[in-house]
């Protein structure tokens, strides 16, 4: 066991069943009610669009995020929208949902006190880099991407929320280069990954983005021999998800990861891609990003 893990050796002694009363312990917040509603709503056949525009229109919090994102720079909408009904017009049920969606998750998961602004504008950046990935390799659908790249670390906000030294354990993980799920794992018997496949489950996700994110620090899913019974769309979404985080952190001109270092040979063997296609979508993404970024100004 190496130095640091040696630093909180009190909490490795737990026992199996002290862990799964942990688990148990830890709060998952249910998926607010307009949410769940809405994404009803989308599932049907015959969509009822006056009813998700009253839904909408009903709170004026997500209302006035709706019309704040429709009319920033990145949609480039010729004239500025007044109304949900409008928004609803111009940027399509899909976008609607994925700006109502991250505005919830947001809201659900935000500890009190704690400044999560980093961590929210970096969820935000993943899940346009997935799903210009997903868009670009074919691997998955897009939509499905964008999801995955937001909720791909909703554990964390929520293991900070139930553990006040939580900040810690993070900056264990950054300092040292430490795989992040031991250390989590060893000081809370737990780790982010499944935890936040618990809250994707409750609030209704794909399956594959529960899988997805229950699973997205397991490499070895990336080698045809190692995948088992997984299935593609998952093993997908994990590459995509290492070739994400890299495009992000190029464009926040930070260090990548370790996990990049040690595996992003395997994610871009998976999704096909070369070291010059790597470069060309590095590019396309961070002006994408940028785009994302100036909306919020």
């Amino acid at each position: 066991m190496s130095a640091v893990l040696e630093l909180v050796e009190p909490d490795a002694g737990l026992t199996e069943r002290q862990a799964e009363e942990l688990l148990r312990s830890i709060t998952i917040p249910s998926c607010p009610a307009i949410l769940a509603t809405l994404m009803h709503e989308a599932r049907q056949d015959e969509v009822d669009f006056p009813k998700v525009v009253r839904l909408i229109a009903s709170d004026v919090g997500l209302s006035a995020s709706v019309l704040k994102t429709a009319n920033s720079p990145y949609f480039a909408l010729r004239s500025k929208v007044q109304n949900v009904q409008q928004a609803m017009s111009v940027l399509g049920l899909k976008n609607l949902l994925s700006i109502i969606t991250s505005v919830t998750l947001r809201s659900s998961l935000s500890p009190p006190g704690v400044n999560m602004e980093r961590f929210w504008d970096r969820s935000g950046y993943a899940a346009v880099a997935c799903a210009h990935i997903a868009r670009v390799t074919r691997s998955v659908n897009r939509d499905l991407a964008y999801t995955f790249g937001l909720f791909h670390d909703c554990g964390i906000p929520i293991l900070m929320q139930r553990f006040p030294d939580y900040k810690q354990t993070l900056a264990l993980a950054n300092d040292t280069g430490e795989d992040i799920l031991n250390i989590e794992y060893v000081r809370h018997a737990t780790n982010h990954a499944i935890v936040g496949s618990m809250l994707a489950r409750n609030w209704q996700l794909p399956v594959e983005v529960v899988q997805a994110i229950a699973q997205h620090h397991e490499h070895e899913l990336l080698e045809d021999a190692r995948a088992g019974k997984i299935s593609g769309e998952v093993r997908a979404l994990i590459a995509i998800c290492h070739v994400a985080a890299y495009a992000v952190a190029r464009f926040l001109e930070v260090r990548e990861d370790r996990e990049w270092v040690l595996h992003g040979d395997k994610a871009m063997a998976y999704l096909g891609l070369d070291a010059d296609e790597l470069t060309e979508m590095i590019i396309e993404i961070r002006e994408q990003l940028s785009e994302n970024r100036d909306s919020k100004l």
